[in-house]
């Protein structure tokens, strides 16, 4: 069936090739010569060149590009954008058909991969089974299958997880991001529910502007399927309001009250929880039994840890917003301790948003430590330099390799403090100059506490 649309397309292709076609990737890297490879050539020079290099170490069947270039292979076809999505689908509908799922997604400037795990796990408390796609990965309930390394995957790899790991399931629950909707990686997959959890400064390095960025994300109500809401939480007032007046789908998410679990002291958790909560009922007209001792956090996500008269936590807050709710909800839940802070800015991304992580940090705690977190290209100490912008004391300290910052930070802990290791949440590694290093400010945490430092 592939060969009949592959040669009804594309004329030149031979019957030996079209038949031997196995596979479709994005990625140079992971191109063989059975795969049809999809290759987008920017219009500038750099990606000109970037092209004719990575190409001509790449190995495929057949090419697919998007404009005409010098350095074009004899099996390469040009499919120009505008044809783009609907000849990916074309082909993804006969390689990867998708199951019959349910379809929630999720944005936000922050909490998308919290509140996709919880939508699981409410889920499961009901007796339904499904994935989701994001920056964890692809996972199921309390299970990672697949880490890809990207928030939103681009559309062939989205169709090949829905294939591949949808099968038996009943819903698929996305992190939709601001690029992923902009970029239209979904192309035409459309939601049954969504939710969007919070909007403040954050990729402004893409976007450019605060407007740009939420006229991306408000793309996602143009995904929603007729009869389809998007759930925001009761204490986002402002977002709420906008959103309202932006469309009759969006739905306020019904407050949660009683006891619940540590995890979710913080306001940020808790209204995390009422979007997911909305969502798994909406879609499904059910009601999700109220188990949430039952609920854990995701990898990196308000892992905590006690020590002593101490706790230790690690989250992956990165924005000054994220920061903002995580060490506001500490200093509110536990009013007894003194908040230490830990943090970094990743280089290569928005630099004007790291004064802002400063001050929002200075604001809550008694010190702080600055160090790295992804330096990637940048000068580690030259990130630094822009983060303590924004703090007007002198009590801080930085030290710009992390390993050290984070042992340094245990060994001088005091009575009644809590210890929060911000910015790297579920990751194992640090990307300098486009290498991974492994480390892990969970594992450190647990070999502190094995007792081996």
């Amino acid at each position: 069936m592939l060969s009949s649309i592959l040669k009804a397309r594309i004329s030149q292709i031979d019957d030996a090739t079209a038949g031997r076609i196995k596979d479709i990737h994005w990625k140079t890297q992971d191109s063989t010569y059975d795969s049809i490879l999809f290759y987008r050539i920017g219009e500038d020079e750099k990606s000109q060149r970037d092209f004719s290099e990575r190409i001509s170490k790449t190995n495929f069947a057949w090419l697919i590009v998007n404009r005409s270039h010098p350095k074009l292979p004899k099996n390469a076809t040009v499919i120009p954008d505008a044809e783009w999505n609907p000849f990916y689908k074309e082909i993804m509908d006969v390689v990867y058909p998708a199951p019959k799922l349910k379809i929630l997604a999720l944005t936000g400037t922050n909490g998308k991969s919290t509140t996709t795990d919880l939508v699981l796990q409410c889920a499961e408390l009901c007796g339904l089974k499904g994935i989701s796609i994001g920056t964890l990965g692809v996972r199921e309930n309390h299970k990672t299958l697949l880490d890809f390394g990207l928030t939103s995957p681009g559309y062939i790899d989205l169709r090949k997880f829905l294939f591949t790991y949808g099968q038996g399931k009943d819903f698929c629950v996305l992190e939709a991001s601001s690029h992923a909707l902009e970029q239209e990686r979904l192309f035409e997959i459309e939601f049954d529910s969504a939710g969007w959890l919070s909007f403040t400064q954050d990729h402004l390095d893409y976007h450019k502007t605060m407007d740009a960025y939420f006229e991306a994300k408000a793309i996602i109500f143009k995904k929603l399927k007729a009869g389809a809401h998007l759930f925001v939480p009761s204490e986002q007032k402002i977002l709420l309001q906008r959103l309202q007046d932006r469309s009759d789908k969006t739905r306020e998410a019904p407050v949660v009250s009683g006891t619940l679990p540590l995890f979710f002291s913080t306001k940020f958790n808790r209204n995390n929880l009422e979007v997911a909560l909305a969502m798994v009922e909406d879609v499904f007209n059910v009601k999700v039994p109220h188990k949430f001792d039952e609920l854990n956090p995701p990898d990196g996500r308000f892992y905590i840890r006690p020590y002593k008269t101490n706790y230790i936590v690690v989250d992956f807050a990165h924005t000054p917003d994220a920061l903002e709710n995580i060490c506001s909800g500490i200093r509110t839940a536990f009013p007894d301790h003194q908040l230490k802070v830990l943090f970094g800015c990743g280089g290569d991304r928005d630099r004007t948003k790291r004064p802002l992580m400063a001050a929002t940090v200075e604001k809550w705690a008694h010190e702080i430590i600055v160090t790295s977190d992804n330096p990637r290209t940048e000068d580690p100490e030259r990130i630094i330099d822009d983060i303590v912008q924004g703090i007007k004391s002198k009590n801080f300290k930085r030290i710009a390799d992390r390993p050290k910052a984070v042992r340094e930070a245990f060994h001088q802990l005091k009575e009644k403090e809590i210890l929060l290791l911000a910015g790297k949440g579920h990751e194992d590694y640090i990307l300098i100059n486009g290498i991974k290093y492994p480390y892990s400010d969970i594992q450190e945490v647990e070999n502190f506490l094995a007792g081996n430092p």
